[in-house]
């Protein structure tokens, strides 16, 4: 695995699959690949769709009096067909946010944690300042002392927007 490719691996621990796969028959592997495979939950979206979808086709096609037979083979068939595409539609989604995230991360530059460098102390931090001195440097309170100008008076000569003569210091 070279360097470039940590960039979008969140964990090198094995997928982590719902009790709903020990449904999945195990003849073929059919289990196990699903387990392992990284768009499982569009294996389960898919047929959730599918099977809502299918229900309520041959449900509908009972109530409008079709011969019980037909109705669930239109029901079968209503959920292969909703079943196969919304796949193809969640595998692509996924697929696709995997590459935007990708894009970014090497956009922007960031790496693993493991290729980041050790972590300043905060002592050391050149954003970090001890407390007193912030204490001394917020501790002061300022007025303004300005004149409401409408738009169309024209603005005050330089030495009167000196800030020296704007902002006066109010003692606490």
């Amino acid at each position: 695995m070279s360097d470039n490719d940590k960039a979008a691996i969140v964990s090198d621990a094995g997928p982590v699959s719902g009790g709903w796969t020990n449904a999945l028959p195990e003849a073929f592997g059919i289990r196990e690949s699903v387990q392992n495979n990284p768009f499982r939950w569009c294996v389960r979206e898919s047929f959730m769709w599918g099977i809502a979808t299918g229900t309520a086709m041959g449900l509908h096609r009972l109530r409008m009096k079709s011969h019980p037979f037909f109705a669930f083979n239109v029901a079968f068939g209503t959920s292969l067909l909703v079943a196969a595409p919304s796949y193809y539609f969640c595998f692509r989604r996924r697929e696709y946010k995997e590459q935007t995230i990708e894009m970014m991360m090497k956009a922007n530059d960031f790496r693993h944690e493991e290729d980041m460098p050790e972590p300043v102390p905060l002592g050391e931090h050149p954003f970090m300042e001890e407390a007193a001195e912030a204490e001394k440097k917020l501790g002061k309170e300022f007025i303004a002392e300005l004149k409401e100008r409408k738009e169309w008076q024209k603005a005050p000569p330089m030495d009167e927007r000196d800030p020296s003569k704007i902002f006066k210091e109010v003692g606490k």
